[in-house]
């Protein structure tokens, strides 16, 4: 009983030392929320959020509508989806060659993924050029394996790009209107403002 109380007096401290508000943030360019809102509505500014971030929210249907989170399930699942679809043909048509799709689909995943692009730049997009020229060769050339290695390939990268985006856009919009998600990421390291001259601003740094 007596560890209870203290657990719950714990909880409360913790509670109480949230921040709430704008005012209470610590390196905040603005001294107020309407303040930001004014500021981003001219252009003068704008909230940067961690995609990651992001997609865990709309994962969890928090500021994001259903069908937005029912896409970052499939984005999910997709890797395990087309690993198994492939499994299943190469079982199935006895094409064992098919097995080697998987390894590729593993690394397409990560190199598709938006926050590589910075990291590979020009092999990522020689990847993506490469996945569309060859579902044209294969659909040309009527090649099914190649086709459905190349045609999964390029819903990998279309999935990541829009759900991604899609994320980012709805959570930036909901910390635009809502002071107390922007203080929680801003505590959290997951938001950052920018401003049209470039200047960036961090919860711990400018």
């Amino acid at each position: 009983m007596i560890l209870r109380e203290k657990q719950l007096k714990i909880m409360k401290e913790k509670e109480s030392k949230k921040v709430k508000t704008v005012e209470e943030l610590s390196n905040f360019p603005f001294k107020s929320f309407q303040e930001f809102r004014k500021a981003n509505f001219e252009g003068v500014a704008q909230p940067g959020i961690d995609r990651g971030v992001a997609l865990n929210w709309a994962q969890s249907g928090i500021y994001s509508p259903w069908i937005l989170r029912s896409q970052t399930i499939f984005l999910m699942l997709l890797p395990y989806i087309a690993a198994l679809g492939f499994i299943v043909w190469a079982i199935v048509s006895k094409t064992w060659l098919m097995l080697l799709a998987l390894p590729v689909l593993l690394i397409a995943f990560f190199i598709f993924h938006p926050s590589s692009a910075v990291m590979f730049g020009p092999i990522r997009s020689l990847l993506i050029g490469l996945s569309f020229a060859g579902l044209v060769y294969a659909f040309i050339s009527s090649k099914p394996s190649l086709l459905a290695l190349c045609l999964t390939l390029v819903v990998i990268w279309y999935a990541e790009k829009t759900i991604y985006r899609k994320a980012v856009n709805y959570l930036t919009k909901a910390v635009c209107e809502h002071e107390d998600l922007l203080c929680i990421l801003w505590q959290g390291r997951a938001l950052n403002i920018m401003f049209f001259n470039g200047n960036r601003y961090w919860a711990d740094w400018k």
